[in-house]
Formats: C-alpha cells, sequence, structure tokens
C-alpha cells in the first residue's frame, strides 16, 4: 500500500498546473503580409500576390488555421466581399507560410469606385484551433484609384507653385553686422501650393566700392515637397572678409531644375521667386582682459577687467560666460551665466554671483552682444578664452 504525504500530493498538483500552464502558452503571436499595401486602378483591375506570415513562441506545435479573408471599406466598415478560401496547417511551429492571388477584376473595382470606396483592407484572422485557442491578424491596405486620379496627381507634382518667400538671419535676434570670423546662416521661410521638388540656389555677393555685384553660387537646392510651407536652411556664410555682403535665395525655373550652377551668376530666373537679404562683417575690435598676453588662454580674477569698444545704436550690452567642454569653443560649450550693462559701459568686472559659478583652473569664454531697443542683436563680438584663477 502506497501513502503519499500532504507535501507530496501538493508538489504533484503544483507540478501538473505547471505543465498545464506551458501547455497553455502554445500561442501565435503575430502576423504580417506581403505587400503590406497596394493601389488597384479601377479601369483595370489587378490580382495581388499575399504572402502571410505567421510567428508563434517557441512551443508551439499545432500550426494554424484561417478559413476566409475579408474584403472591407475602412471608412464606412462596410464588408465588400468575403473569399472562402481556407489555410489549414495543423502541425508545426512557426514561422508559418500561406501564400494567395486576391483578384479584384475591373468591373467590381468600378462598381465600388461608383459608391465612393476609396481605401478598402484585406484581412485575414489566424487561430490555432485547438481547445485554447489563441488568435493573430493582419491586413493589406489598397487604395483604388481610376486614371483620372492618377493623372491628376501627376499634375500636382509637376505644378508646384512658390507664392512668397521671406529670408531672415538665425538666430532673428541678429540684425545687420557680425564681427569678422563668427559663424553666421540665414533660414529661407517659403509658402507654395502642388507638389514636386523645389530647385533653388543660395548665392552671394561682395558689395564693391562701386555698388557692382557679382554672385557666386553657394550651395543648390533640390528638395521634394508636399507641404504648403517649408524652411530651408542656408549653408554657413563667409565671414572671413570685411565689407557689405549680400545673400539671396533664387527659385529656378522647372526646365532650371537640377542644372548644376557653377561660377558668376548675375540674375535670378525669376527675380518675384527670389528673396535678399544684406549683413556687414565688421573688424573684432574686442579687448582681452587686463592679464598679459600669452600663447594660450589669459588668467582671469575676480579684480581683472573685460573690455569691449563701443558699439552704435546699443541699448543694453550683454555678457555671457561659457565653459569650455571641448575643443570647439563656438559650438562645445556650456552657458554659465550673463551680466546685463547700460550702453555707457564698456568694460567690467564679473560679478561675485558669477565668480561663485566658475571653478578655478578652468577654462571659459566671455562674449558680448550689443542690443537694440527692441532686444534685437546688433553686434555680437568673438569668444575670448580665458582660465579661471582666483
Amino acid at each position: 500500500m502506497f501513502c503519499f504525504s500532504k507535501r507530496a500530493v501538493t508538489l504533484t498538483t503544483a507540478l501538473a498546473a505547471l505543465l498545464c500552464c506551458v501547455n497553455s502558452f502554445a500561442d501565435l503571436i503575430g502576423a504580417s503580409s506581403s505587400p503590406k499595401r497596394a493601389e488597384v486602378t479601377v479601369e483595370e483591375g489587378q490580382t495581388i500576390e499575399i504572402r502571410w506570415v505567421i510567428s508563434t513562441n517557441p512551443v508551439h506545435e499545432s500550426g494554424a488555421f484561417s478559413p476566409q479573408g475579408t474584403l472591407r471599406d475602412t471608412t464606412t466598415d462596410t464588408v465588400l466581399k468575403t473569399l472562402n478560401n481556407p489555410f489549414n496547417l495543423n502541425k508545426g511551429a512557426g514561422p508559418i507560410y500561406f501564400e494567395e492571388s486576391l483578384t479584384l477584376t475591373a468591373e467590381e473595382a468600378k462598381k465600388w469606385y461608383d459608391m465612393g470606396h476609396r481605401k478598402l483592407e484585406y484581412k485575414r484572422v489566424f487561430t490555432t484551433g485547438s481547445e485554447l485557442p489563441s488568435t493573430t491578424e493582419a491586413a493589406v491596405d489598397i487604395n483604388l484609384k481610376s486614371k483620372e486620379d492618377v493623372a491628376t496627381q501627376k499634375l500636382e507634382q509637376e505644378s508646384l507653385t512658390a507664392h512668397s518667400l521671406q529670408l531672415t538671419f538665425k538666430p532673428q535676434r541678429f540684425r545687420q553686422q557680425v564681427a569678422q570670423g563668427l559663424p553666421l546662416q540665414a533660414q529661407l521661410f517659403v509658402r507654395f501650393s502642388g507638389r514636386g521638388t523645389l530647385a533653388g540656389r543660395w548665392q552671394l555677393a561682395l558689395v564693391e566700392p562701386q555698388g557692382a555685384l557679382t554672385y557666386k553660387t553657394l550651395a543648390t537646392v533640390n528638395k521634394p515637397v508636399s507641404e504648403s510651407t517649408e524652411f530651408l536652411l542656408s549653408p554657413k556664410l563667409p565671414t572671413q572678409t570685411l565689407g557689405r555682403h549680400l545673400l539671396r535665395f533664387c527659385i529656378d525655373s522647372p526646365s532650371a531644375a537640377g542644372m548644376a550652377m557653377t561660377g558668376a551668376e548675375t540674375a535670378c530666373p525669376n527675380p518675384q521667386l527670389s528673396s535678399a537679404l544684406q549683413y556687414d562683417v565688421v573688424e573684432n575690435f574686442v579687448k582681452q582682459s587686463e592679464a598679459p598676453a600669452s600663447a594660450g588662454p589669459a588668467n582671469l580674477t575676480a579684480t581683472s577687467k573685460l573690455r569691449w569698444p563701443v558699439i552704435p545704436d546699443t541699448r543694453v550690452y550683454e555678457l555671457q560666460i561659457h565653459q569650455l567642454t571641448g575643443t570647439d569653443m563656438l559650438s562645445s560649450s556650456d552657458f554659465v551665466g550673463r551680466l546685463l550693462l547700460p550702453s555707457t559701459s564698456t568694460s567690467t568686472q564679473l560679478s561675485a554671483d558669477l565668480i561663485n559659478h566658475l571653478n578655478p583652473g578652468t577654462t571659459y569664454t566671455w562674449q558680448v552682444n550689443a542690443l537694440d531697443q527692441h532686444g534685437d542683436l546688433i553686434l555680437q563680438t568673438a569668444p575670448q578664452q580665458f582660465v579661471f584663477m582666483p
């Protein structure tokens, strides 16, 4: 006579429950279709070759089953057609593959199109077909189009029309002057209708004393667009040569789209489809701190003064301190703090609050922004490096 302890019965029951749970996890975990979408011209109809792929977890062994496929309108949820084409694979683990041909005749496609149906979905639901079935589904999105729709779409793509252009500097606080050697870019706002490729050229001219202008192309643009507005960022603008510069963007005519533009250019293909902006490169007069000059960054103490020149039309000077975090002082820096100073000031010591944010032996930069009565940037001095030595 066999005797089982209460503990043994409990372990046996737990093991049976665990095995039951393992078996219940033998599931289908996903399905997909190839192709995922298709376009059908209603005057011609089409046969779509579809491959269904069903994924399972590792313990699944009972295959997959799908009794039929359903074609419906995704907007109204109207069932247009049911295909009784069963798939059945009663054993095997994933991935499981089924293939079928879905034929939409010109007659039925035209009938659905005339009834207002445009976006369709052909869907299949797959199941394990076991006592505890799991299911998954996949679909092919189908767009119905007439030949007239295709022609209209093509015409829209070829009839891109620009209506307005607005050229500004980036950042927009910049007004007109930039210190020699500082980085500068512009951005263009374009409003248009239609779809197609926006083609144009960024051009720059140095204004000669006689007033003559000879433009040179900095870069060309060929960008597919489909929205009603677009922003374009210019290449980095040259700021090494002192004097007045005139930047412009010209939209090319359709016949000029894609053409290589080199050398000097004197006129835009269509002056109404261009926008220009001028900027002055001025000498950088900023002086270093009172610390003696050296090959590396100057040393700055709590009593050192920073000096800059008088900049006309200035209402407020903004002195900014950045900590260097890399080798490129223009792009690899962290903002530390700033001082706002009246237009009568051309020098200052750092405030006690800024001094408290500086670490001894660390390299920083200081820079002065001259702001007008509206807070717009008139001129920005070049960043100057220093090492804080309290």
